[in-house]
């Protein structure tokens, strides 16, 4: 028979196919046949792991991804030639598959520990976009794995570790018993090979025989309970080598003493059903009885509930039998009894979101048979954290949107202060630069450096971690007072000429911030207590507008009238009936941009997003910010002109960048005049720009003032 109808049959035999999706897979079966054809690149095929595949019903889709993306067919189908035959889906599923065959940045041989190991099961899931991929990369190693016993004893031992560590969790957590078993049974193999030899001859039986075993007590099990009229689901599962072994260890036992070799669990509706149905499984067989536990009378400290049970089934072996409710199982699987966190010693970083998405991908894979389950899944795994790399692949975890300068700062005060730049993946990268997980961090420093005040601006996103900017300000707390207050106040003087705000007075600021001298305003902005945002919003609403008949004079701030204020409310999107309150502290107005604090026991309290109480939240306290919105009934935001004075050094693409930049804060360019000296290679931009009231002036010219070649950003008046 033709080769590649021979691998269609095996791999989509289940399948209901149109003639164009019989085509497309056939194609590819001939794609992955092709492989053999080709220079030894890597020892497994695309076609082994569709096979694997197959027979976990996965979707059309995945396999046909499986079995192009055989590391030999790289070279000769780029990406673009799978998008061209196959879609964009299929495409982004090779894709994301290829990169983390080639992820070979673990090393077993480093120092390795509970926390480390976890980070980086942690980030091989979050650099997973689909949940298809990491299945196809487990997929992968169960296949390698198989084929291992032609590989030198180095590899053997590199190959199984790394599964044990990393990968075997892996698939304990998703949920997907048919490849745990045998990644945990395979890489036992290679790495203690007497012991495996010792338990499997013990066993007496092959796997195979044991699980027709567990088939017939099912089967009684549930005529038993039918004819009772007891609504139940029942699973069993014969233990594995690894799980039989690890059994032992922990619990210093032959494998004769071993109660649990065979296993059942019973579901049942009610508590009331689990106990006539103990009942019934103890009348019709004898029990061990030092091996009964009730666990829902007396549940385990972590809330873990179930009856177990060892009773002597047919031929006389032994078959272990829980039963609980859907409910106990569901929090045995996916709640704080989750049994892979304390088999696996989960004492690391808790990712919610991440737990909560696995949680979510487990019982839809529990739930169903039907291969198109994958397609409905929200498969994107969202994760709080990303997990980045040192030089030494140790992982650090940081928050999402964090920078390089972050990750110096996490791991040492010290390296963040004399940080000056960063290669991010062997690229020279800026200190703003949005990590994403996977990235590795190479840090840039001076020997003797200090860290600047800028990085406490918040416009230009240099640091967004509170813990870092707390270390980035007790360094300034530090210095000598004189030089603190002498820098604030030079900080302050070019703010306000930046904003054309001369009329503004410097104690008018201080009593803004509720502060008893300017000596003292002064001396906060030297130490970074006030930053570069919120001196700009106090100047900013200190100006008055005033309309005069000069013909092109800018009104550029507002101030709301106190009827309007007094009238302004925010509301929690999601939940509009909760009571909020204006926090006084930062006295936010309407269409500033605002979070909403949970208080305890005054209901929802509303900042400005950078007010000081907000920025400076512990960890734990973060988690109580929610999302808010002025109401939508109120008056019609007003607008108001700007003229701008953008003084550079010419380059090609400047005006470009600039008015990308525009274009990104959503402002509307009203008119533009460029004039360019070519003797000393400099520009002068005069923009007039229409803003609206939530515009704050020192974000907008701090975000022109970090494109390259910009020299000066001023508010321009006639």
């Amino acid at each position: 028979m033709n080769p590649i109808q021979t691998l269609y049959d095996e791999v989509f035999k289940d399948f209901t196919l149109t003639e164009v999706q019989h085509d497309r897979c056939m194609q590819a079966c001939g794609m992955a046949l092709e492989a053999d054809n080709l220079p030894e690149k890597g020892r497994v095929r695309g076609y082994a792991v569709a096979q694997i595949l197959a027979s976990l019903k996965l979707d059309e889709e995945t396999l046909i991804a499986a079995l192009v993306s055989d590391a030999n067919l790289e070279a000769i189908y780029p990406i673009e030639n799978i998008v061209e035959q196959f879609g964009k889906a299929t495409a982004k599923l090779v894709e994301g598959i290829r990169k983390l065959n080639k992820f070979k940045d673990f090393d077993i041989e480093r120092k390795s520990d509970d926390v480390q190991n976890e980070r980086l099961r942690q980030m091989l899931l979050a650099m997973t976009s689909d949940i298809r991929i990491m299945i196809m990369k487990l997929a992968y190693r169960v296949a390698r794995l198989r084929d291992l016993k032609h590989e030198s004893e180095e590899v053997r031992h590199q190959i199984a570790a790394e599964t044990e560590l990393i990968f075997s969790p892996l698939a304990n957590r998703l949920g997907i018993a048919q490849l745990k078993w045998e990644l945990e049974d395979l890489s036992f193999r290679y790495l203690h090979p007497e012991e495996y030899k010792n338990i499997a001859s013990q066993l007496q039986s092959k796997r195979s025989e044991r699980e027709n075993y567990i088939k017939i007590v099912l089967d009684t099990l549930d005529e038993m309970l039918k004819q009772h009229h007891i609504n139940a689901k029942i699973s069993g599962r014969p233990k594995h080598i690894y799980s039989i072994w690890k059994k032992m260890k922990r619990k210093v036992l032959p494998i004769e003493e071993l109660y649990d070799l065979r296993a059942v669990r019973i579901y049942v509706d009610n508590i009331q059903m689990c106990y006539e149905t103990l009942g019934l499984i103890h009348s019709r067989w004898n029990y061990v009885r030092h091996e009964f536990d009730d666990y829902i009378a007396t549940p385990k400290e972590n809330g873990y509930q179930s009856i177990h049970t060892v009773i002597i089934g047919p031929e006389g072996k032994t078959v272990e039998i829980q039963i609980r409710t859907l409910e106990m199982h569901h929090n045995a699987e996916y709640g704080v009894a989750a049994h892979w966190r304390y088999k696996e010693g989960g004492k690391s970083t808790f990712d919610e979101n991440l737990e909560r998405s696995i949680a979510n991908v487990r019982q839809l894979l529990e739930n169903s048979d039907d291969p198109d389950i994958f397609k409905e899944i929200s498969t994107e795994l969202q994760s709080k954290h990303i997990y980045i790399m040192t030089p030494q692949n140790e992982i650090i975890t940081l928050r999402q949107g964090a920078t390089p300068l972050d990750f110096a700062y996490q791991i040492h005060t010290e390296l963040g202060h004399r940080c000056r730049g960063a290669k991010v993946n062997g690229r020279i990268q800026p200190l703003s630069y949005v990590l994403n997980t996977g990235d590795k961090v190479e840090v840039l420093t001076i020997k003797n450096g200090e860290p600047s005040r800028n990085w406490l601006n918040p416009n230009l996103g240099y640091l967004t971690s509170s813990s870092a900017r707390n270390k980035v300000r007790n360094w300034f707390n530090k210095q000598n007072k004189a030089e603190n207050i002498t820098t604030g106040e030079s900080l302050f003087n070019r703010e306000v000429k930046r904003l054309h705000a001369e009329t503004v007075s410097s104690k008018k600021v201080a009593e803004r911030f509720k502060l008893e001298s300017v000596e003292t305003l002064f001396e906060d902005i030297g130490k970074g207590r006030i930053n570069e945002r919120q001196l700009t919003n106090a100047i900013q609403s200190e100006l008055r507008p005033e309309r005069t008949q000069n013909r092109q004079q800018r009104i550029f701030s507002f101030e709301q009238s106190a009827e309007k204020i007094e009238q302004a409310r925010a509301y929690v999107i999601g939940a509009v009936h909760l009571t909020t309150n204006l926090a006084p502290c930062c006295e936010p107005r309407p269409y500033d941009d605002i979070v909403g604090f949970v208080t305890r026991g005054r209901g929802i309290t509303v900042h400005k997003h950078d007010c000081p109480n907000i920025l400076n939240l512990s960890h734990d306290d973060q988690r109580r910010i929610i999302e808010v919105s002025w109401d939508k009934n109120q008056a019609e935001q007003p607008c108001f002109t700007a003229d701008l004075q953008v003084i550079a050094f010419d380059r090609k693409g400047l005006l470009r960048d600039v008015m990308a930049t525009l274009t990104d804060l959503d402002i509307n360019l009203i008119a533009s005049q460029t004039k360019t000296n070519t003797q000393e290679n400099s520009v002068l931009m005069n923009l007039t720009l229409e803003l609206d009231y939530s515009t704050n002036l020192g974000d907008l010219l701090d975000h022109i003032e970090i494109i390259p070649n910009v020299e000066s950003v001023s508010i321009k008046t006639d």
